[in-house]
């Protein structure tokens, strides 16, 4: 379990005033201070997450750049395209059959026309899949296949429909086998330096849930940064809180803004004291174009998580 410590920022504005001292301000109550009312609005940084690209890895341990570079491979040029680029619905290839038929056939039209695709796959099948052409090529060494699966795929009509079947069938089990889901990333949060005095302030005069239209009320807001080439649906859950939400993260950008998720007092208490907090990952599209970048560790990790505070109506507090 990966351990941080909360960053807040916290801004105090002071006031002075002229008094005039024949009057006597000693009997004036300093209680139920308020700063606003019920059209203000007040925001206090809570905490970051920053994610690299060491810690999301599939099932069996495998990096994510490392998963679809692969998968690369087996993923045709023509593809459908969106305002980002070119991209593959992860969910589709695993769940819709008719979806992968189409990409496959792609593919297999792209190697009879590309031959810098048609070396792209048989520098995979010569690297991994090697013994899978032994009875369409025999007697060929590994060595020697790729030059001559690209001679006979370019020449042999006959054959190339057999080495189809077979690179269809291979293809078509990697991409099904896609992960759409990653595993839970997993953190503990230290308590969050937030004083008694503020956390005080901002539940002091919460609407409750019972009431209909709330006027005074506590959300927890941010953005995500995402550097992947995947568009993912992120879902946090703060334990021991009940607080979560779902929300879809675009692909290469940054600023993706997150629900507004309400708090009530006992979450905003409970959150202070220190947290873990799950994020479970589900992969949308894939932008094969895109790339994966490794930076350094003293560069950007590949997704920021930025939380916040936005308190509606006025601040009380006691002076």
């Amino acid at each position: 379990m990966k351990k941080f410590y909360a960053l807040i920022l916290l801004c105090v504005v002071s006031s002075t005033a002229c008094v005039d001292l024949e009057y006597d301000l000693s009997k004036v109550s300093t209680d139920d201070i308020a700063i606003g009312d019920e059209s203000s609005q007040f925001e206090v940084p809570l905490l970051k997450v920053y994610i690299s690209m060491d810690e999301l890895n599939g099932t069996d341990g495998d990096a994510i750049d490392e998963i679809f570079n692969e998968a690369d491979i087996w993923l045709p040029s023509q593809l459908d395209q969106d305002e980002n680029g070119k991209y593959v619905l992860v969910q589709q290839l695993v769940e819709n059959s008719e979806y992968v038929n189409q990409v496959l056939s792609a593919l297999l039209d792209q190697m009879a026309s590309d031959s810098e695709k048609l070396n792209q796959v048989a520098s995979l099948l010569q690297e991994k899949y090697y013994a899978e052409f032994s009875s369409l090529l025999p007697g060929i060494s590994a060595e020697e296949f790729k030059a001559e699966f690209i001679r006979q795929y370019t020449a042999n009509e006959t054959l190339r429909v057999l080495l189809n079947e077979k690179i269809e069938e291979l293809a078509r089990g990697y991409l099904t086998g896609l992960e759409v889901s990653l595993p839970s990333l997993t953190y503990s949060v230290d308590r969050i330096d937030l004083s008694d005095d503020v956390v005080d302030m901002l539940i002091e005069n919460l609407d409750g849930k019972e009431v209909a239209e709330p006027k005074n009320t506590l959300h927890m807001a941010g953005t995500i940064d995402n550097r992947l080439p995947v568009s993912i649906t992120a879902s946090p859950v703060f334990t021991p809180t009940e607080v979560t939400f779902t929300t879809q993260i675009e692909a290469n950008r940054d600023g993706n803004i997150l629900p507004e998720t309400r708090l009530f007092a006992e979450d905003l208490q409970t959150i202070v004291r220190g947290l873990t907090i799950e994020i479970v990952v589900n992969i949308d599209k894939y932008y094969p174009d895109k790339g994966f970048d490794r930076y350094p560790e003293t560069s950007q990790p590949q997704l920021a998580i930025n939380l916040h505070l936005i308190k509606r109506g006025a601040l009380k507090f006691d002076l």
